[in-house]
């Protein structure tokens, strides 16, 4: 079902100046340019020429009467009415992507379908073993797992792009997001089943002059780290390799004599792998449950959250 018909918007604070017949893709551009920051990022983000983005908000901001924007050195900035008008535009656009999902069910397209975002740390948890189970017992669901990041998952909560999300959490409160502290991950020391240091460690002192491979992903844990090495007298792990790939890490590991600081439920069921907490439980990561105020929670996703901190309360 297409969507890009005209919308009407009415705002009862300015009467006069909202009550206008603008099109949906229009706020989704808007959308997409407070999101990224930028005319040619936002462009490409939503597939058109920069100019053909810019003809799209001057016709918004005629319907309207007024600027949304206004062109800084460092990219595009909100004015006052923009700032109203993106807070009313993330609200029809969610509930357009919500109406798009509950129409296409209910006309026989799809069955139902439940989008959940996970972050690395969340997908290797008792979180995305969970996931994996429920889509098993509901067969004639539809479930996507998007990867990502809190950032990302705030964004695609605002579109409506995404029902629910847990993920470590990197930036602020979110007004229209509800944040819900989940559960507890604990963070160790990582390296092969045989290692000839980590077997007999009883501290981080004992892993003097080991070699590393550090992940980008422990920016949470940086001041904990940093301290718990001090306190032996140790610098922090200087990276031999750094790397984003979590599945380079563990071949890493699993063929080296080098360490990493890795989330235990990232090792735990790995059979060639040593995991120890050498921090006396310093290192832990909380991960959050994500979801957009206002939204209407489906059957799906409530059974699934149901799930979820059941499980929570069996690991905690």
């Amino acid at each position: 079902m297409d969507y890009s018909h005209d919308l009407t918007i009415s705002c009862p604070y300015a009467q006069s100046v909202f009550v206008n017949v603008m099109e949906l893709r229009q706020l989704e551009h808007v959308l997409a340019v407070v999101e990224t920051g930028s005319l040619t990022s936002a462009a490409a983000r939503v597939g058109l020429t920069q100019q053909a983005l810019s003809k799209s908000l001057s016709r918004l901001e005629s319907d309207i009467g007024g600027k949304l924007f206004e062109r800084e050195t460092r990219g595009m900035a909100l004015t006052r009415l923009g700032e109203t008008v993106v807070e009313h535009a993330r609200d029809v656009v969610a509930s357009a992507g919500r109406l798009k999902s509950a129409a296409a069910a209910e006309l026989g397209l799809e069955r139902g379908k439940l989008v959940v975002g996970l972050s690395p740390i969340a997908a290797t948890t008792f979180i995305g073993q969970s996931v994996a189970r429920f889509a098993e017992a509901h067969p004639n669901l539809r479930i996507d797992v998007e990867a990502g990041l809190d950032t990302d998952f705030v964004a695609a909560l605002h579109r409506g792009q995404i029902d629910l999300a847990l993920s470590t959490r990197t930036i602020g409160q979110e007004d229209s997001v509800l944040v819900e502290q989940f559960t507890n991950e604990p963070w160790g020391i990582a390296g092969r089943i045989d290692h000839p240091w980590l077997g007999g460690a009883r501290s981080l002192a004992d892993l003097k002059g080991a070699a590393w491979v550090i992940g980008r992903n422990t920016d949470l844990l940086d001041e904990a780290i940093e301290e718990a090495f001090a306190a032996c007298g140790l610098a922090r792990p200087q990276p031999g390799i750094v790397t984003t790939s979590v599945l380079f890490t563990l071949t890493a590991l699993m063929t080296t004599d080098r360490l990493a600081i890795l989330p235990r439920s990232l090792c735990q069921h790995h059979t060639s792998l040593m995991w120890l907490d050498l921090s006396n439980g310093a290192w832990s990561t909380p991960l959050f449950l994500m979801r957009r105020k206002r939204a209407h929670i489906g059957l799906a996703a409530r059974k699934l959250l149901d799930m979820l901190r059941t499980e929570a309360g069996e690991a905690g």
